[in-house]
């Protein structure tokens, strides 16, 4: 117990240095960059990229706290979640065409492979958004060219849903903190620097929440597959 009470306080104290460290990054940007345009007189234009630059790092800060309060409410047990079949079929077609005009923004292609029919019990608002997040740092993480594929298939009592891509990829010794709050591996951090670091726990609380989990598979320079495991309502 004594040893499980200090792996708590570790994380406690790790999660607060990550979660001030990701907050004091867009902050020291906004700061450095309002005091560089303050030095002297500028034109217009300068100004408008300074307020344009401003904005985007309060999107990102805001996002960090959106991300952190959801997660804070799940640890309490206060986030809702709905018990009702749900066609996960008919949410993959659906997220697809989002997840198409998604990928065309960063030249990478969203196909969609074997599809099979299952249903699930639970929220699809929130199983819609685990996917989306899943397909988000796919096309992320991919290169310009590459191809994110999801399918859905049933094993027995079980629905599996992947989404995989050709992407950077994942370092062995990094996968089984992937899910951890704030972690971003190094190779991440340098292909996509605006991601906050806690989708992937997002995806894992859902998952868990619907009485499943969450997989990854990775080779470094050839991509990721993610599957997410759910149990099936009988037919």
């Amino acid at each position: 117990m004594i040893a499980r009470l200090e792996a708590s306080f570790r994380q406690v104290r790790q999660f607060s240095a990550d979660a001030s460290h990701e907050l004091r990054t867009p902050l020291t940007v906004i700061k450095g960059e309002a005091e560089l345009a303050l030095r002297r007189p500028r034109p217009a234009e300068d100004y408008r990229q300074v307020l344009e630059s401003t904005l985007e790092e309060i999107d990102r800060m805001t996002q960090i706290v959106d991300e952190l309060l959801f997660l804070s409410r799940a640890d309490l047990g206060e986030v809702a979640i709905e018990s009702l079949p749900v066609r996960l079929d008919a949410l993959v077609e659906d997220i697809q065409r989002q997840a198409a005009v998604l990928g065309q923004e960063h030249g990478v292609q969203v196909t969609v492979g074997t599809v099979e029919p299952a249903v699930v019990q639970g929220d699809e608002l929130r199983l819609r958004e685990l996917l989306l997040n899943l397909v988000d740092n796919a096309v992320k993480y991919s290169r310009p060219g590459g191809k994110v594929e999801i399918a859905l298939v049933r094993e027995g009592t079980t629905a599996r849903l992947s989404v995989t891509d050709q992407g950077i990829g994942i370092a062995p010794e990094e996968l089984g903190r992937i899910f951890d709050r704030f972690y971003r591996t190094d190779a991440a951090r340098a292909h996509a620097k605006k991601g906050t670091g806690l989708g992937l726990s997002i995806c894992k609380w859902i998952a868990e929440a619907h009485h499943g989990r969450i997989e990854a598979q990775s080779t470094m320079g050839q991509g990721s597959k993610f599957t997410v495991v759910l149990p099936v309502v009988h037919d």
